[in-house]
């Protein structure tokens, strides 16, 4: 049996969308599938969205100006095990959403997204926070040396804004969404429908 991309469109903010890639997560061990995971920005015409997105250059002695203090100020390579409650986390989603590629490049996607979001619904860790997001790099294996001057530059925030305009254009208007074969599926699948979707697709 072939394998089976699973394209699925998904937001860290979204409660369904977790549920959706667990779901895909469990199908792999037994299906042979490809998740290939981009992003949709549910809250992305919240006010202060693109505002609070930037990511914070804690690498020089500026005042640190985004939307509240960091948890803790540490140079760089020291790994904190601060969260947040859900209450005090950012609304944006940009920026984990720009590390996650930057993983995805790096062929870790499926990890970093794993426990960011296991974090983000378990511990109340805000995803909009560069501390958060430094922790959560080295915890899955990436180089934060490496990775800062990329999340720095901006250049994957802006990818990342691209592949949601993309997929607006291509139809997508909620999380989760999956392309399974030629279909897509707007919102949440079950455990089988999702299973008899990649069947169906073979």
């Amino acid at each position: 049996m072939p394998s089976v991309t699973v394209t699925v469109w998904f937001d860290y903010s979204c409660p369904h969308s977790f549920i959706g890639l667990k779901r895909l997560s469990e199908l792999a061990s037994s299906l042979d599938i490809e998740i290939d995971r981009r992003p949709f920005l549910v809250r992305f015409n919240s006010p202060g969205f693109l505002d609070r997105s930037v990511v914070p250059n804690n690498m020089t002695g500026e005042q640190f100006t985004g939307r509240r203090k960091p948890l803790y100020s540490s140079v760089l390579g020291v790994v904190g095990m601060d969260t947040e409650p859900a209450s005090n986390r950012s609304v944006s989603t940009l920026a984990i959403h720009a590390a996650t590629s930057y993983a995805k490049e790096h062929g870790l996607d499926g990890e970093f997204f794993a426990l960011a979001s296991k974090e983000y619904w378990e511990s109340g860790t805000d995803l909009g926070n560069l501390y958060s997001i430094r922790r959560l790099s080295v915890a899955t294996g990436l180089n934060w040396e490496q990775m800062w001057p990329h999340m720095e530059s901006g250049n994957y925030h802006k990818g990342i804004l691209a592949q949601h305009e993309a997929a607006v254009i291509a139809g997508i208007t909620r999380t989760p969404s999956f392309k399974i074969g030629s279909n897509i599926h707007l919102g949440t699948l079950g455990f089988e429908e999702l299973r008899s979707a990649i069947l169906a697709a073979n």
